[in-house]
């Protein structure tokens, strides 16, 4: 045997649990290489650093000041839970967990055909719903960018601005808040980002490649299981269309009374079959209440 030949046998007698064999119909993996293959395939690698990253960042959140008269004046009913129709709220929280769940989806837009339907009323009480729920971390986005109403209903002074985060301008941990510590037992495990500046090109700004990466910082460093987006009415505007990559289904607030049903067909119809229509809720049946939702 010649000297190369030797050294061939040499190596593919080494490291056999690694090597990759060559033949005449190409490489072929080593059994230790087609299992990392089909690990990969099964469950697809991610990067380890925003994991660990993300307590660090939740824990370093500033905190909202929970006054329970404001939310009770400004009809967050999940705080205290004095309204019965706060009931409503928990069984759409659970049925939305579970619907999520089942098709491994975490990203919810909530909006409203027409204005004044109570959508931002909806997301509000439901990320407080929410964070009762201690194994789920829950995000409430305000990207109504046209005119950001969460911030009031949690009685939030300085919200900061969305636009600047969505730019890239602040920080995750810079930008969203937690609740700070309650009697109600709201839960520290949702977190808000707020806005308190109407932007002018909202759609624009929503469809821009720095608010895909701002999304995906956000998702990195908190690690949400909920996702939720309060966004404009969407027969009114486009934005719902221009953010479309970022949401796995939709929830629509329609208006007792004022809402019609080829608004709801005609919003069905843009979402697409990729967008789905997760839920219609009645709201202002009976004033600032739901009486009534399907999901």
């Amino acid at each position: 045997m010649s000297n190369e030949n030797s050294r061939r046998v040499d190596l593919e007698t080494q490291n056999t649990g690694t090597r990759r064999r060559f033949s005449s119909g190409g490489m072929r993996l080593s059994e230790t290489e087609a299992a990392e293959m089909r690990r990969r395939l099964i469950k697809p690698m991610t990067s380890q650093a925003p994991q660990e990253m993300a307590p660090d960042t939740w824990d370093r959140l500033s905190s909202i000041p929970v006054n329970e008269a404001h939310l009770e004046q400004n009809r967050i009913i999940s705080a205290s839970r004095h309204n019965p129709a706060h009931v409503a709220f928990d069984v759409l929280r659970t049925r939305l967990v579970q619907g999520l769940a089942e098709k491994g989806w975490r990203r919810v837009v909530i909006t409203s055909p027409t204005k004044d339907c109570g959508k931002t009323f909806i997301s509000t009480n439901l990320a407080i719903s929410l964070s009762r729920q201690e194994r789920l971390r829950t995000v409430l986005m305000d990207l109504d960018l046209r005119n950001p109403s969460v911030a009031p209903l949690l009685g939030v002074d300085q919200p900061g601005d969305m636009g600047d985060f969505l730019r890239g301008n602040v920080p995750v941990a810079g930008h969203f808040k937690r609740m700070g510590q309650n009697m109600l037992k709201i839960g520290s495990n949702v977190a808000f980002g707020l806005n308190s500046t109407r932007e002018p090109y909202a759609s624009e700004m929503l469809g821009s490649s720095a608010t895909s990466d701002a999304i995906a910082q956000m998702e990195a460093e908190l690690e949400p299981d909920v996702v939720i987006y309060d966004m404009p009415p969407a027969l009114y505007h486009d934005d719902v269309m221009a953010f479309r990559e970022h949401y796995d289904g939709v929830l629509l607030v329609v208006g007792g009374g004022t809402t019609k049903a080829n608004e709801i067909r005609e919003l069905k119809r843009r979402f697409g079959d990729d967008k789905p229509l997760l839920g219609v809720i009645l709201n202002k049946a009976e004033g600032l209440s739901i009486s009534h939702y399907s999901y």
